[in-house]
């Protein structure tokens, strides 16, 4: 594997933390949020901070924006050093000229990070007109120059577009040009890729590469992806619970770790080699999907245009104690599948048989008994959680919609805690009052409540750092054991896939491609998009677990 092996001694240091400490503001005695961080990065270096959820790392990337939350965090100690001052001492109104003109950062959900009822070209000559005060035809001008570096087709179009008419990577790339239309010193990227699924993130990596080169940039790129680590890194700096405990050269960093910490951060990483095959299902399937079909249909006033076919022919089935799992690019039609099949959408053709019924066809009153042998785990639990309900109230809203009694299913949810790893009184606290990891922990005791035969779950570990997505993946593959579900494990990492699907659906355009079991796929994917997603995969020729490369000796 090629690292970067890019030397910086001459370079001058861009960005130098020193010691720095932030504290809880009302709780001054309390163990600090970061206690004594210390990094420099040069002109022209990546530098990535890694570490699990809460370690520290999006705490220092808002000391350095001077954007830590008002009453909550504060800097306590030590210097933030860039362009001859250090940030902590600088006014509201000098840190507003520094961010965009000196710092710039590209949030990991562009989403909510773009205003959505304006237009994202309007969004990037903002910043110009707040900082650079260019003429209106400049301004223009150089915003649609920033938006074909990013490599954005149709740059006309797209400037007069909004934030939802453009995909996921299309925005990301918004959010990049916004960050370097000013051509800063440092480029901070905070999860830019987490969402993104592989060959997008690697566009974005590479963008991101590409302007840096061009530009002489110093880069600070969060992430919790030692496989991003291992295709941009130049230097890795470790976080664990506020500080600093390792670092060093990517390559030196994952062939030789020093800390236990690190060790366990790389092995955490799933691997491209699929788990040992286990024996064909003995009974028959439980979910049949035939032929399904999902078109949608924009009627024009004067132009009519043509179907969208979101799912197109879609034929599979699972048995229990079985999981399959669908990869594919964003928009390959991946949840459109989950979403028909859980019916949150009416399918346009085609069956979907659960135990042997069909429920395609079914109306919601008929459905309704049948949606308990069918359940769901969403990507993100916080937003499927309802914030006002204790964990509780939560398990127990199923079980008591099918008429259970309610102090059985209290007992019941005690025993689902229990069941994914949660203490007791977690049945009496509320959403945010857990980590990421221990909410999704929930929402799959919710969807098991119902006992079902099949459990969807849908991108369930893709925003949970590596380790905590080791855990949950170890989570699903017990309860399947103990409960004999069947699981539909939608992703768009074919290293997630590996570890724990037996079968694997890859989709391209609303269609299958390819569907074999996961090590033939892995081992020997027969169609070019197969091919494409696992080449597109990070730290694909890199054996995490054994600090080596694939193949090696």
């Amino acid at each position: 594997m090629q690292f970067k092996s890019r030397k910086f001694d001459d370079a001058p240091v861009v960005l130098d933390i020193k010691n720095l400490t932030v504290g809880l503001v009302d709780n001054p005695q309390a163990a600090p949020v970061l206690d004594h961080v210390s990094l420099q990065i040069r002109k022209g270096e990546t530098a990535c901070l890694v570490g699990e959820s809460g370690s520290g790392k999006s705490v220092t990337s808002l000391a350095v924006m001077g954007l830590l939350p008002k009453g909550a965090l504060a800097a306590t100690g030590g210097r933030i050093e860039l362009d001859g001052g250090n940030l902590l001492e600088f006014s509201p109104t000098r840190m507003r000229e520094m961010r965009a003109r000196r710092i710039s950062m590209i949030f990991q959900e562009p989403m909510t990070a773009l205003n959505p009822v304006m237009r994202v070209g309007d969004q990037i000559g903002e910043v110009l007109d707040t900082h650079a005060r260019m003429p209106a035809k400049e301004r223009r001008a150089r915003v649609l120059d920033i938006m074909g570096q990013v490599h954005l087709p149709d740059v006309e179009r797209i400037y007069r577009s909004y934030p939802h008419q453009l995909s996921g990577g299309q925005r990301q790339r918004i959010m990049i040009a916004m960050a370097l239309v000013l051509e800063p010193q440092l480029l901070i990227a905070d999860e830019p890729t987490t969402a993104l699924d592989v060959t997008t993130q690697q566009q974005i990596l590479s963008l991101i590469a590409e302007l840096q080169e061009k530009h002489g940039t110093a880069v600070l790129f969060i992430t919790h992806d030692m496989g991003v680590v291992a295709e941009i890194a130049d230097t890795v700096h470790v976080m664990k619970q506020g500080e600093i405990v390792e670092q060093a050269p990517v390559e030196q960093l994952l062939r030789r770790p020093r800390q236990e910490y690190t060790r366990q951060l790389l092995t955490a990483v799933p691997s491209l080699v699929p788990r040992p095959s286990r024996l064909a299902a003995e009974s028959g399937p439980v979910l049949e999907v035939k032929r399904l079909d999902k078109t949608y249909s924009t009627p024009g006033i004067f132009v009519r245009r043509e179907p969208t076919h979101a799912a197109s022919d879609v034929s599979f089935e699972i048995a229990r104690g079985r999981t399959l799992g669908i990869v594919g690019e964003s928009g390959s039609g991946k949840s459109t599948v989950a979403r028909c099949i859980m019916r949150l959408v009416d399918p346009t053709d085609g069956e979907i048989r659960v135990d042997g019924t069909d429920i395609a066809t079914l109306s919601r009153r008929r459905l309704l008994p049948h949606r308990k042998h069918i359940q769901i785990v969403f990507q993100d639990p916080f937003r499927s959680l309802n914030p006002r309900w204790t964990i509780g109230r939560s398990l127990i809203e199923g079980p008591l919609n099918m008429g259970e009694d309610r102090a059985k299913a209290m007992a019941r949810a005690a025993e689902l805690l229990a069941l994914v790893g949660l203490p007791d009184d977690a049945v009496s606290r509320y959403p945010h009052q857990f980590s990421g990891g221990q909410r999704q922990r929930v929402a799959i005791a919710r969807a098991i409540a119902m006992e079902p035969d099949v459990l969807v779950a849908d991108e369930a570990v893709s925003a949970l750092d590596v380790s905590v997505q080791a855990q949950v993946l170890d989570l699903l593959d017990e309860l399947q054991h103990k409960l004999g579900i069947a699981i539909l494990f939608i992703t768009h990492d074919l290293r997630v896939a590996a570890q724990i699907c037996d079968e694997v659906v890859v989709m391209q355009r609303g269609r299958i491609v390819e569907h074999d079991t996961a090590a033939n796929v892995l081992a020997n994917p027969q169609h070019a998009y197969t091919r494409t997603l696992i080449e597109a995969a990070p730290g694909r020729n890199w054996d995490f677990a054994n600090f080596r490369e694939l193949g090696s000796a």
